[in-house]
């Protein structure tokens, strides 16, 4: 199985993707059962990824900010 800090990563590069496109905004309940965690963990990580500088919260919308350290994440260690 994956870590969840290489779940959540995976899923923002996913979603990165898409930016060109009107995007679904996810709430964390849903980021977490798509990923199949808990909301509470779904926060942690996120709030660890922005303070790594690997993206950061903008207008509701969460922004990849460096994602060759977030490619790095996805690798189970």
């Amino acid at each position: 199985l994956h870590t969840i800090r290489a779940r959540l990563a995976r899923f923002l590069l996913a979603q990165a993707e898409g930016v060109q496109q009107p995007s679904h905004r996810w709430t964390q309940a849903e980021i977490a059962a798509h990923i199949g965690t808990v909301r509470e963990m779904v926060g942690r990580t996120l709030r660890a990824f922005g303070a790594a500088g690997l993206i950061r919260r903008q207008g509701g919308q969460i922004v990849v900010v460096d994602r060759e350290g977030l490619e790095q994440e996805t690798v189970d260690a």
